[in-house]
């Protein structure tokens, strides 16, 4: 794992979603505290000479639970924006490592008609196709729809080329007689 800016991000977002879960338990807490004069059931009393106190005392009770589900709310979305930052950060890495061990970069004469590559489609997924077509500068791509959906994708996106059964993800270590 590096430190890149994604796991910087990640490692935020984190940190966020543990201060906000904290700050969510104790507001939590802090709410149910404030029922405690209304723990053995007693009732608002109409035109008793504590009406006025407690109708107070339950709106603030009443307030503070609003804002307590607010931050659990809160807590959530921000633990699934550090679950999304940590996915997006691994998938890169995953990527890099993929496209870091390369001794040369993807050419047209290592692929042929058939082959089945996995390509980096946007910035951390991928795809699998099989080959249409090989390009000077991209290869063509079987989309699946009879041609009018075929994807062309630049050799600098191939991940990795599976040929025979065998996949090679460094194209150094291709046969040279194919």
């Amino acid at each position: 794992m590096t430190d890149s800016p994604e796991r910087r991000k990640a490692h935020r977002l984190q940190e966020r979603a543990d201060r906000l879960q904290k700050a969510a338990e104790e507001g939590g807490e802090r709410a149910f505290n404030m029922y405690g004069r209304f723990t053995g059931g007693q009732p608002l009393l109409p035109g008793h000479h504590s009406y006025r106190s407690a109708r107070r005392a339950k709106n603030r009770a009443d307030a503070a639970s609003d804002r307590a589900v607010d931050a659990y709310k809160a807590a959530e979305r921000a633990k699934r924006e550090a679950a999304w930052a940590k996915a997006h950060a691994d998938a890169k890495d995953d990527i890099t490592a993929i496209t870091s061990t390369r001794d040369r970069p993807w050419e047209p004469g290592d692929f042929q008609v058939g082959d089945i590559v996995t390509v980096r489609v946007f910035e951390t997924s991928t795809s699998t196709y099989r080959v249409k077509r090989v390009n000077k500068k991209t290869l063509t791509l079987d989309g699946g729809g009879g041609g009018w959906d075929d994807p062309k994708r630049t050799y600098d996106r191939v991940l990795s080329r599976t040929r025979d059964g065998v996949t090679i993800i460094n194209p150094a270590e291709a046969p040279e007689t194919e």
